[in-house]
């Protein structure tokens, strides 16, 4: 066999070796909440109840949406309390995930886990009156006549502007 051939299966096989060898990242994030049970969204993808723990392949910022609906109270006081929370939460990376050192750390024969643990307390939904409902309504209703007023603004300014030429 030439001295060639014979380096070049010897480094074939050497790399086999190494990447079967070869350790990886474990990435988890787990996501708690108080009150617990909550619906988990993230990146507008359900994942699941809390306490919930999902894998993930990036670092940055996520976006978070959590909802829960629970039963309270006994008998003829018994009703449906809604809870939601919509926040942010930043997954930064560790040291051997910054750029030069992550070739290594997924070459070399170790295990790195990055477990991310955030907890989350969930805002009770305050359900508005009914008289309140109306006042908003009437509002609303007060500000129907606003976009005629501003096109009207529009022509106005826009009539001592200079004209383009065709």
């Amino acid at each position: 066999m030439k001295p060639t051939r014979f380096l070049c299966v010897n480094f074939a096989a050497g790399a086999v070796l190494l990447t079967g060898l070869g350790g990886c990242v474990e990435r988890k994030i787990t996501i708690g909440s108080g009150p617990p049970g909550a619906l988990v969204y993230l990146n507008d993808v359900e994942v699941g109840r809390t306490p919930v723990t999902v894998p993930f392949t990036w670092y940055g910022d996520y976006d978070i949406r959590m909802r829960l609906d629970r039963e309270e109270g006994q008998g003829a006081d018994r009703k449906t309390v809604e809870y939601y929370l919509h926040t942010h939460e930043r997954a930064r990376a560790p040291w051997f995930q910054w750029l030069g050192v992550d070739l290594f750390a997924e070459i070399l024969p170790f295990q790195f886990k990055d477990d991310k643990v955030w907890a989350f307390n969930l805002e009770r939904v305050q359900q508005p009156s009914d008289a309140d409902l109306i006042q908003r309504a009437e509002q609303l209703k007060g500000q129907l006549d606003a976009p005629a007023e501003l096109q009207n603004q529009k022509k106005k300014a826009g009539s001592g502007a200079m004209t383009r030429p065709k």
